[in-house]
C-alpha cells in the first residue's frame, strides 16, 4: 500500500508542476493579448488580430489543460488525505 501511495505522491508532485507550468502560460497569453488589444498603445489599423487570435486559441487550449490538472490533483489529494 505504501508504494501505490508514494506513487500517487510523485503523480500529485507532477500535476502541480504541470498546473504551475500551465498558469505561467495562460499568464504570458493574457499579457500578450492585453497588450496587444490596448488601443491607447496601437492604432486600430495597425492591431495584428491574427496574431492575437492565435494566442487567444493557445489560451483556450491552456486553460481547458489547467482544468484538467486541477481535477486530476483534486482527485489525487482526496485519495492521499
Amino acid at each position: 500500500m505504501s508504494i501505490e501511495r508514494a506513487a500517487m505522491r510523485g503523480r500529485l508532485a507532477e500535476a502541480k508542476d504541470r498546473q504551475q507550468r500551465l498558469m505561467l502560460r495562460i499568464e504570458g497569453h493574457c499579457g500578450a493579448i492585453r497588450s496587444g488589444l490596448n488601443t491607447a498603445l496601437t492604432p486600430v489599423a495597425d492591431l495584428e488580430i491574427p496574431r492575437l487570435a492565435t494566442f487567444m486559441d493557445d489560451l483556450v487550449q491552456h486553460w481547458g489543460e489547467l482544468q484538467a490538472v486541477r481535477g486530476e490533483i483534486a482527485r489525487l489529494e482526496k485519495e492521499l488525505f
